[in-house]
């Protein structure tokens, strides 16, 4: 049986852009983040695209995050360890829901190298090559939520560390270099535009450039106009940006899994209400149990608005119960 397809023209799509900034510590990966962020801010308030009109800066780096407050308007979250894939997705989906259009991740490293981090969760699982078969999908995971999901990011990473000595007028100096990023190795190819920062200098090098407005600039200071040319270029698209299908079905396998959490805290308590108003024995309780479930067990319910009425109903019985109860023993 032939495959189907459907070729058609191809369209530029209006797009979300995703900013990697990596560097050795020092090299102004924050700032300069901040200062895209602003930009690009003030590009999306001119054409209308603001959403709540905040930026915002996931910040993993003890208090650098608050450093220049006094220099720029953000909302900033703290993320503690354990750094998790599970817990930069979460709080990227919570921010995503909050209408933010600018989120700064700072930084996108401790996922990777930090404590709970997917090197640490490699070892847990046995440190061989096949236990990086627990860990890939949950770091994929992370790194899709950064490539799909609909919102500016500027995600910075740590740069691996090396030293050069370098001489000059009888003089040598050691020069602290940040090669790559301490994030799994081919990051820098999941973002739109991808920066090296240079740490005496601040200087940025595209290393990789879909935007190509950076191919010609050489090495430059990231500044405002720099977050205002990202965005233009993002929305110089036709068509309007639709979430891949792997963003919405990973969003609903979420929702699915909030739901069935909270209807098993639920069901619980409910059991628990059962076990206090006497169970079985109670003749009024099971009348209330068979309105939901015929056999009166309630663990058999599934409609999540059946289980908070029923836990609503038994709540109140329960406390007429208690004040009958306290009534009694006062005579």
């Amino acid at each position: 049986m032939a495959t189907e397809i459907n070729i058609k023209k191809a369209v530029r799509e209006k797009i979300w852009s995703k900013v990697a900034l990596m560097g050795a510590s020092g090299s102004g990966k924050t700032y300069s983040a901040l200062r895209l962020a602003t930009g690009m801010l003030e590009k999306l308030k001119e054409i209308g695209l603001e959403q709540n009109g905040r930026i915002v800066l996931i910040n993993t780096e003890q208090k650098r995050g608050y450093y220049y407050a006094n220099e720029f308007d953000y909302d900033i979250v703290d993320l503690d360890a354990p750094y998790t894939p599970e817990k930069y997705v979460d709080l990227i989906r919570e921010i995503v829901k909050l209408n933010y259009p600018i989120l700064i991740i700072d930084s996108t490293s401790h996922e990777w190298e930090g404590k709970g981090g997917a090197l640490e969760l490699h070892q847990q699982a046995g440190g061989t090559y096949q236990a990086w078969s627990k860990v890939t999908p949950r770091h994929d995971k992370f790194i899709l939520e950064i490539a799909d999901s609909p919102i500016h990011i500027i995600a910075t990473m740590r740069g691996k560390d090396q030293y050069s000595m370098e001489t000059e007028g009888g003089r040598t100096t050691v020069k602290k270099l940040g090669v790559g990023a301490k994030q799994r190795e081919g990051v820098e190819y999941e973002f739109t535009v991808t920066f090296l920062l240079d740490q005496l200098t601040n200087l940025a090098t595209q290393k990789k450039d879909n935007t190509h407005i950076f191919d010609s600039e050489g090495d430059v200071i990231l500044t405002e106009d720099s977050g205002r040319q990202i965005i233009s270029w993002a929305n110089s698209g036709e068509a309007v940006y639709i979430a891949p299908k792997r963003y919405e079905d990973s969003m609903q396998e979420d929702a699915d899994v909030d739901k069935a959490q909270r209807a098993s805290i639920l069901k619980s308590e409910i059991v628990g209400f059962c076990k206090e108003l006497g169970g079985t024995e109670n003749g009024e309780l099971m009348l209330v149990l068979t309105k939901y479930v015929p056999n009166g067990n309630p663990n058999r319910i599934e409609n999540i608005d059946d289980l908070v009425k029923l836990n609503k109903e038994l709540k109140i019985m329960l406390d007429k119960k208690n004040k009958q109860t306290k009534k009694d023993e006062g005579k």
